[in-house]
């Protein structure tokens, strides 16, 4: 299918690294292309596989025509960055493209479904690999799991369906499609409620979160997750969220989070849409999130200290 990768990021390179490799892109009908946030002139792009093997590929720049014909677009950008780089692009492409985002966190769906036309599809896809951006159009892969993605909104035909399925099995690997994409969403965002802000709140790496020290806050942001999926229609269990999130701290021992990356980097985070996510549903459901909200004013206050603006 023809397929335009929006953004430049670690995971949008990678994503558009896997998929370039399974098409021929040396022909006039060009099936996977780049649509960078700024315009660029570089040609090529340097990947690095996690077996350390290094190698320069050339990069096909989508222009507005590649837009047009998408058949999907894949929008690898930051949480809070979907909005404008919809906003960007929304009136170029056609009317029956399948958008599919990744991103952590949630609360962009209702940020962007006024930009979605009734005959395109919404896609969620919750990527668990890791990449790293070494420089400009410089990625490293640095870790490979299993991946989730499913329909936020709109219909797809099962033949489509079944093709979508197979382009992200084949070029990402271990992706599987979910019917219910929302559960497996929020288990995701649990995740990334206790491991992300406490990671970088305490400068520490993934496995450290497992620490005695830390487990009275992690139940605490676990218990005011479950009740406020409960009010969102959504059943979770603390303790089945308990050892999912101990299970991703020790499997991601040594890693970096992506938000302590942010805060050691001096950039804004995706904590908006993660604690302060559930600190905003807890208001609308008149429900108490301490912790939660705890934590999202403290990484808030973080990034003031570098970006007062």
């Amino acid at each position: 299918m023809n397929t335009v990768i929006v953004g430049q990021g670690a995971i949008g390179l990678l994503c558009y690294h896997r998929f370039s490799q399974l098409k021929n892109n040396n022909s006039d009908n060009k099936l996977i292309s780049l649509w960078p946030s700024k315009p660029t002139r570089h040609t090529h792009y340097t990947f690095r596989e996690i077996n350390e093997n290094v190698k320069e590929f050339p990069l096909v720049i989508a222009d507005k025509q590649a837009l047009s014909r998408a058949q999907v677009i894949v929008v690898c950008v930051k949480s809070y960055q979907v909005v404008s780089a919809l906003k960007a692009i929304h009136s170029l492409i056609a009317d029956s493209a399948i958008i599919i985002v990744t991103h952590n966190g949630l609360g962009t769906l209702e940020e962007i479904d006024h930009l979605l036309k009734p005959s395109q599809c919404l896609l969620a896809l919750l990527l668990t690999q890791g990449a790293k951006k070494r420089a400009e159009y410089h990625i490293e892969h640095t870790g490979i799991g299993n991946s989730d993605f499913g329909i936020v909104y709109g219909t797809l035909s099962s033949e489509v369906q079944k093709q979508v399925v197979d382009d992200f099995e084949q070029g990402l690997k271990q992706v599987h499609w979910q019917e219910n994409i929302q559960f497996a969403q929020w288990k995701k965002l649990a995740i990334n409620c206790v491991i992300n802000p406490l990671s970088a709140l305490e400068n520490i790496e993934n496995g450290k979160i497992n620490r005695e020290i830390y487990q009275g806050t992690t139940r605490a942001i676990l218990q005011e997750i479950v009740e406020v999926a409960t009010k969102e229609g959504v059943n979770l269990s603390e303790d089945s969220l308990l050892s999912l999130v101990k299970k991703v701290a020790q499997n991601t021992n040594k890693n970096t989070s992506s938000m302590r990356a942010d805060i050691l980097g001096m950039r804004r985070t995706e904590i908006d849409y993660i604690n302060g996510y559930i600190h905003r549903l807890g208001e609308k459901h008149q429900l108490a999130t301490p912790k939660n909200t705890q934590l999202w004013l403290a990484v808030k206050a973080l990034e003031k200290q570098y970006s007062p603006l």
